[in-house]
């Protein structure tokens, strides 16, 4: 839909103010399919203060988001997918943000009338036309034509709402300002630029030429002994329900399959399309039966052979297409106004029709291409519906299977006669350390956080896994320890050379840099000591610098130098160090932070306003009294 409008702004551009202002968890894209919300439960997921998050609301915007990533994907991505992103969480956070400042505009007493909405509606550059509302019929029919439609009392409850958080935010944040210093500094450190020179000494380039002895081993090891302390590590007994085992037991049957087929058979169809031109005659201020009358003659004098686009270019008052020839492009079904659509899908190729009335005056249309819809059958996409029918139903006998094992494992013991029971075995780890991989599991930093939460002789679980929900115990536990030297002396050692290459590197730049200081020249100094120069561009801040990289200490130092300065040592912040020395800068001058201020200001008040805003929302949240329902939340994402 939203493309057609894109294309036919000149007449369908009014409808386009509801994609600007009708609120995502309102408005579901017209890919959601509705079936798909027919008996939600209304169950609440969520209480924010005073208001409801409901199953059904909640899974209106899950679907929408679930679709547009299939879309994105070429259909790859699954609901399981989507849950394991964590976006059920981003949903709903963002709606109880949503609700929160509901919430906290009723506390503070704001309120938005209905001539607010009203004139806010009629303002709206996409619900006017020649600077004049298009008219409440016009208005209509444009919530109609969303997917699901709208009725004006939705559509203008969200426009409140959005003028109602507008204000919201403008109270909150009306005190914040940027001075016009604020505004220099800020466009000097984005546009001022420096051309340097630098010799850059690394620690790597002198580790031949250092040594660790017995001694000096031992006596880092002594000096920093938790540097190489083992951290707490535990042993685990867990149970996994594993959804890939189960997939591979599953057989959907054919009738299974077909009914999947046929409620999903949209996306296995690729919908018929048209091309189409028309010719546009509006009836604004004229006798309809002249303009029809009009009408027919073009599409007479097009029907005779004359050439349709130079008819289109010559009388269209479409101002979007005419000059195009009144090409409208490719669209299928539910992308045009309902009278169009059926005329233009009536119609044989190169067939003109007569004149065709809509609520924007009289068109007369020729169709150019066709193309049929196509749906691809069912054995073509078979192996692909058994694999998502398998994957739905491994992951919905997995979550059932932890629930009814939750239910009856609170000790290890009932955990390990609720795994027999069922033909499950439970799995021993070795001693892990948090966040470490866990045999048999994998990569499972919920379970590593719960077990090292957990009391020995609890149970935790279901979690889940990327392989299936999990349970799990604590059979072992060793305490941090430091190990013997011996056990890490490689690493000691290690940490021996890196030091004293350092050092080195850091007396040679100290060296060097009594060196280049009394020179006239700071290339011919350091070419004269053997040393590498390295010239950089013209770099601005956030830039990286030659042979050293992204460094904030240099770039302090660089742009804090005056032209044909040289530098101390500077430590770049890894295992290196520099001498720099400011071959030339760019500033900018007083016109043009002059020219860029008020876009700048503009800029950085929204910022900072966004900041405090979020900050102070964040504080609100605190406040209010926020209950989730988890096990609804399950429910709305079908685990």
């Amino acid at each position: 839909m939203l493309d057609g409008m894109r294309r036919h702004k000149g007449w369908l551009k009014w409808s386009l103010a509801l994609v600007c202002l009708a609120f995502v968890f309102l408005y579901v894209p017209g890919f959601v399919d509705q079936t798909a919300l027919e008996g939600m439960p209304n169950d609440v997921l969520a209480r924010v203060g005073d208001h409801e998050i409901t199953v059904a609301r909640f899974r209106q915007l899950y679907l929408a988001q679930l679709q547009s990533y299939r879309l994105q994907s070429s259909g790859e991505v699954t609901e399981e997918v989507l849950r394991s992103l964590g976006i059920d969480r981003q949903i709903l956070q963002a709606l109880i943000s949503r609700y929160a400042a509901l919430s906290e505009a009723e506390r503070l007493g704001l309120t938005v009338s209905d001539a607010e909405v009203r004139q806010r509606i009629v303002s709206l550059p996409g619900f006017q036309e020649n600077g004049r509302f298009v008219g409440e019929q016009r208005y209509r029919q444009a919530l109609q034509f969303q997917r699901p439609p709208l009725t004006p009392a939705q559509f203008e409850e969200e426009v409140r709402r959005d003028i109602l958080f507008e204000r919201l935010e403008a109270a909150v944040t009306g005190w914040v300002t940027v001075s016009d210093e604020e505004i220099a500094a800020e466009h000097r450190r984005r546009n001022e630029k420096v051309r340097v020179e630098l010799v850059a000494f690394r620690g790597d380039d002198y580790r031949d030429e250092v040594e660790a002895s017995d001694e000096e081993i031992q006596a880092l090891y002594e000096e920093s002994p938790l540097a190489y302390e083992e951290p707490e590590k535990r042993q685990l007994r867990f149970l996994l329900v594993d959804e890939s085992a189960i997939f591979e037991t599953l057989a959907p049957t054919d009738g299974e399959v077909q009914q999947y087929y046929d409620a999903n058979i949209t996306q296995y169809t690729t919908p018929g399309q048209v091309r189409a031109s028309h010719i546009l005659l509006r009836t604004e201020d004229q006798d309809e039966s002249d303009v029809e009358a009009r009408a027919g003659e073009l599409a007479e004098e097009a029907r005779a052979g004359a050439d349709f686009a130079e008819l289109a270019r010559q009388h269209s008052q479409d101002d979007a297409t005419a000059a195009e020839g009144g090409d409208l492009g490719l669209f299928g079904r539910g992308r045009m106004v309902a009278e169009v659509e059926a005329a233009a899908f009536g119609l044989d190729v190169d067939a003109v029709s007569d004149p065709v009335r809509s609520a924007f005056g009289f068109h007369v249309i020729r169709v150019t291409e066709k193309q049929e819809e196509t749906t691809q059958p069912l054995e073509e996409v078979r192996e692909a519906i058994e694999n998502t029918l398998k994957n739905e139903q491994a992951t919905a006998r997995a979550t059932a299977l932890g629930r009814a094992i939750a239910a009856e494992a609170s000790t290890p013991e009932d955990l390990e006669r609720a795994a027999a029971a069922r033909g499950l075995e439970l799995q021993e780890s070795g001693f892990v350390a948090a966040g470490e991989p866990i045999l048999g599991l994998g990569f499972a930093p919920r379970v590593s956080a719960e077990a090292f939460q957990l009391e020995e002789g609890a149970v935790a679980g279901p979690i889940q896994t990327p392989t299936g929900p999990a349970f799990v115990t604590v059979i072992g536990r060793q305490e941090p320890v430091i190990p013997p030297l011996e056990d890490v002396r490689d690493d000691v050692r290690r940490d021996v050379l890196r030091s004293k290459a350092l050092e080195l590197a850091r007396q040679r730049a100290d060296e060097a840099a009594a060196v280049l200081a009394a020179g006239d020249d700071f290339r011919t100094a350091a070419e004269a000591a053997e040393l590498t120069v390295a010239t950089s561009g013209l770099i601005a801040r956030g830039a990286a610098f030659p042979e050293v990289g992204a460094s904030p200490a240099l770039e302090r130092t660089a742009f804090a130098l005056p032209v044909g300065g040289v530098s101390g040592v500077v430590e770049t912040g890894g295992d290196a160090l520099a001498l720099v020395h400011l071959v030339e800068r760019e500033d900018v001058t007083t016109e043009q932070i002059a020219e860029a201020r008020d876009a700048l200001r503009a800029e950085l008040l929204q910022n900072r306003q966004n900041e405090f805003y979020s900050s102070y929302m964040s504080q609100v949240q605190q406040r209010l009294s926020i209950d989730i329902d988890y096990e609804a939340l399950d429910v709305a994402v079908g685990a």
